[in-house]
């Protein structure tokens, strides 16, 4: 399963938005619950957890909600932001395992990227004096993706070779 890059957050509760923060970590509650859901929570939509939290709980209405009981649960679940714990902070995730406070487009990239095998003609295509148009042109006819004339009659177009003439250009 591939995991994606994501920013974990420590929250202060002065800087973050109830509705449209991913403090849960599901995502923004407004995508969830939509315009509704500030009606049936009873949080206004311009909230921010300081005006939410009082005494150190959690300030949301149950109306005996029908529509979203599982939300409330984790919402009253979740751990309440102290304002003692300092600034929010913006951490990358570099790997499973770790974050960091600032960005590499590298390690991103090593996240979100299918990895497979290295097949045996990659060096003799992509090498560091290649190159990169005839490179890609050769990636192309090994992957057996140049628009050859059978592969255009495939998509419906006739076309021959244009120095030889013949039709059934492969």
């Amino acid at each position: 399963m591939r995991s994606r890059p994501s920013a974990a957050v420590v929250m202060d509760g002065n800087d973050v938005f109830f509705w449209f923060d991913n403090w849960l970590d599901q995502g923004k509650l407004i995508d969830i619950t939509g315009d509704a859901g500030t009606i049936h929570l009873g949080v206004p939509r311009t909230a921010r957890f300081s005006d939410i939290v009082s005494d150190g709980n959690w300030n949301i209405r149950d109306r005996r909600n029908r529509l979203f009981p599982s939300l409330f649960r984790q919402i009253n679940e979740a751990p309440v932001p102290f304002s003692e714990n300092g600034k929010d902070l913006m951490l990358w995730r570099h790997s499973d395992e770790q974050s960091k406070i600032y960005f590499s487009s590298s390690k991103t990239w090593q996240q979100i990227r299918d990895k497979r095998e290295a097949v045996p003609w990659s060096k003799v295509v992509w090498f560091t004096q290649g190159i990169p148009r005839y490179s890609f042109i050769t990636w192309l006819a090994l992957k057996n993706r140049l628009s050859t004339g059978d592969r255009m009659r495939n998509w419906g177009m006739q076309q021959h070779c244009t120095l030889c003439g013949e039709p059934d250009e492969t």
